[in-house]
């Protein structure tokens, strides 16, 4: 499995007739497939948190707040006592080690920036992980159906085929959010929004803090 099939099935599921040999090669279909592969594959690993694509760090401080001195630019976000360094890799922060919570800001510098009150900060993330031998099939095909969603449009003209791609890249994503939840030892401290949307209120069972998932896919977002 390589790009050129990532983009050949994503072909195959909008219905095109033609298809790449090359990433590189200078036709219609591979010129859409190059231009949004790249963000198809970033918003599917954002949007659950796939097994091949979990990574740590140590994170490196940029900077410990002085209390004893009055708030400067160049400080963490007011209630927060340390800044942090991203991970140059890094897609989505997950958790820190200790569940603590923290935010994701911009840091002076333009750099990105996490916020929290933990020192010597460890963190899981989600990387971006461009090794397309080490997907699962569910993020394989994900990924596939993701690329789909966004080429549909501009090769076919079929908004219908857009959004079975659409459906069919949500499904999978869906999917691999319950295994993650299944497989997790660990217990939310937020009730899911299907649950909290029938009006019940469960008592949080734990102070864990997770970083929210990324988007799943949309029709509206794609323009069909």
């Amino acid at each position: 499995m390589d790009e050129v099939s990532i983009y050949n099935m994503a072909l195959d599921a909008v219905g095109a007739r033609s298809k790449v040999s090359l990433p590189t090669e200078k036709s219609r279909e591979a010129e859409e497939c190059r231009l949004w592969f790249g963000p198809a594959r970033d918003q599917v690993l954002r949007a659950a948190r796939w097994p091949s694509a979990k990574a740590w760090y140590r994170l490196p401080l940029l900077k410990e707040r002085n209390g004893d001195n009055s708030w400067v630019s160049d400080d963490p976000e007011p209630g927060y006592a340390y800044a942090y360094g991203v991970p140059s890799d890094m897609l989505a922060p997950r958790f820190l080690a200790g569940y603590e919570a923290f935010t994701l800001s911009t840091y002076p510098g333009n750099k990105m920036a996490i916020m929290t009150n933990v020192a010597d900060a460890l963190i899981c993330y989600t990387k971006s992980q461009t090794n397309i031998s080490l997907w699962d099939t569910g993020l394989r095909m994900a990924i596939v159906y993701g690329l789909a969603a966004h080429i549909a449009m501009p090769l076919q003209g079929k908004a219908s085929r857009a959004r079975n791609a659409i459906e069919q890249a949500n499904s999978l994503i869906m999917s691999a959010r319950e295994d993650a939840a299944n497989t997790d030892t660990e217990r939310l401290e937020t009730i899911p929004s299907w649950i909290s949307a029938r009006g019940y209120g469960i008592a949080p069972t734990s102070t864990r803090y997770f970083y929210p998932l990324g988007d799943l896919f949309s029709a509206g977002a794609l323009g069909v």
